[in-house]
């Protein structure tokens, strides 16, 4: 939120600033409007490299992102059997503590058994020591007694047989039941040998799942810190588009403060056009050139205002058009020394009049044309020669074709501007042909190729 409003608030600042700029066409020249024109292209270059940065970093992070994203999978994948592996583990260990618990079931129900067991022992035990005491009161234990106490010999043996057999029988009920003591608690001790050998089994178990799910935190641990960086980038992405957002809200109000100052220029050209139009001739435009200065004739009878080897054009007319300005520039570099250093540049080549004529204008302009002069040659035609270092001759002087005027420069609105480091950069001859005072292109007027 404290992001937004701080946006808002510097479009407001912005807003006001420009807002703030006068547009009255009639209280500004040609070349203040030119000024406010190239001065708001430079902010609008400035918001485009700045758009620029920002859609880089957003592309740097977008890639980060994918990078982020193919790290997530690689560990996901990494993980993938850990993850499957604890599962088998915990089914494992979820199986043995169903057979332990039922192992301790088990053994609980044989130890009950047991104990019901002992009771009967312990009943049996009472039952016979009773038995044996009552024999004993009785005074019949002995085989005397027993003898004495029969009515003859066979109910001696009768008697003697019947002591046996229930003693026989006594001590079979006993060993019945020591019997299956025994067997319970032999049953009891197997059971308890593989409860504790499941219950080994079982922290084997939980010991690997321990291990995995520590070798399961790290991998997680990596992944929680891509994804937060991810979520970061996103959140930087989402800013970033913001402050663009901001930026082009910028450059959209500053393309309207050109566009309209591109209107007002076009109509003080339009009036710059009408006044050289009217302060010269009306013809056909085309001429007889001489031949005494020994210059190529165009079939205009006009010369090429530089007349060096290597001469081309470094903007054409179409290129100039798309522009709005019906013009060419001109080049032919050579080495020339310029303030006791070389350079490889047109800077200080010689300007020459394309035909006879009167200089109509000859002034100075600093942001656009710089050092110009303006030739009005008869029969309609006019020439303008603009960004010149130099000018030789004033408003009213009258030139003969092949006369230097003057000479190539970067005075004006050139690009690049020249610099302390490099003062000859932008250096060129900017030409406009005009016909009862409208642009025409200057192309055939200029006896060189293309």
């Amino acid at each position: 939120m404290k992001n937004s409003v701080k946006i808002l608030s510097v479009l407001f600042a912005v807003v006001i600033l420009f807002t703030s700029i006068p547009f009255s066409a009639s209280a500004r020249s040609i070349e203040e409007i030119e000024a406010e024109i190239a001065k708001n292209e430079k902010e609008l270059d400035r918001l485009a490299n700045e758009k620029d940065k920002k859609e880089d970093y957003i592309e740097a992070l977008e890639e980060q992102n994918k990078a982020l994203d193919a790290q997530v999978a690689a560990i996901e994948e990494q993980v993938a059997p850990i993850k499957a592996k604890i599962q088998e583990l915990d089914k494992e260990i979820t199986e043995l503590e169903e057979s332990i618990k039922s192992l301790e079931t088990e053994i609980t129900s044989i130890d009950a058994q047991i104990a019901e067991q002992n009771v009967k022992i312990d009943e049996t035990y009472e039952i016979l020591s009773k038995r044996l005491r009552a024999a004993y009161m009785a005074g019949e234990t002995s085989e005397l007694e027993i003898f004495l106490s029969a009515t003859d010999f066979q109910d001696f043996l009768n008697r003697t047989e019947l002591i046996r057999q229930v003693s026989k029988h006594d001590t079979s009920i006993v060993n019945d039941l020591e019997e299956q003591i025994n067997g319970l608690n032999k049953m009891v001790e197997d059971l308890t040998a593989k409860r504790d050998n499941l219950d080994k089994s079982r922290q084997k178990l939980e010991s690997d799942k321990a291990q995995r799910e520590s070798e399961k935190a790290v991998y997680d641990a990596q992944i929680a810190k891509k994804e937060k960086a991810i979520q970061q980038n996103e959140a930087n992405i989402k800013k970033q588009n913001e402050v663009i957002g901001s930026l082009n809200q910028q450059s959209a109000y500053v393309q309207k403060l050109i566009e309209k100052a591109r209107v007002e220029k076009e109509e003080l050209s339009k009036e710059l056009d009408k006044d050289i139009g009217n302060s010269g001739s009306s013809g056909s435009g085309t001429i007889n050139g001489s031949t005494e200065h020994g210059y190529k004739l165009s079939s205009k009878g006009t010369i090429c205002p530089i007349q060096e080897s290597g001469v081309k054009y470094s903007a054409d007319f179409a290129s100039h058009s798309s522009r709005g300005t019906a013009s060419v520039d001109l080049v032919s570099y050579q080495n020339r020394v310029i303030n006791g250093k070389t350079y490889w540049t047109t800077k200080g080549a010689k300007v020459h009049a394309m035909a006879d004529g009167v200089v109509t204008k000859s002034t100075y302009a600093s942001s656009t044309y710089g050092h110009y002069i303006n030739i009005d040659h008869g029969n309609g035609l006019s020439t303008l020669y603009a960004h010149m270092d130099a000018r030789y001759f004033q408003v009213g002087d009258k030139v003969k074709q092949g006369q230097v005027i003057g000479i190539v420069g970067n005075t004006g609105n050139c690009w690049p501007r020249p610099t302390a480091s490099n003062p000859v950069a932008g250096s060129h001859l900017h030409l406009e042909v005009r016909v009862n005072g409208n642009r025409v292109n200057p192309e055939p007027y200029l006896p060189i190729s293309k």
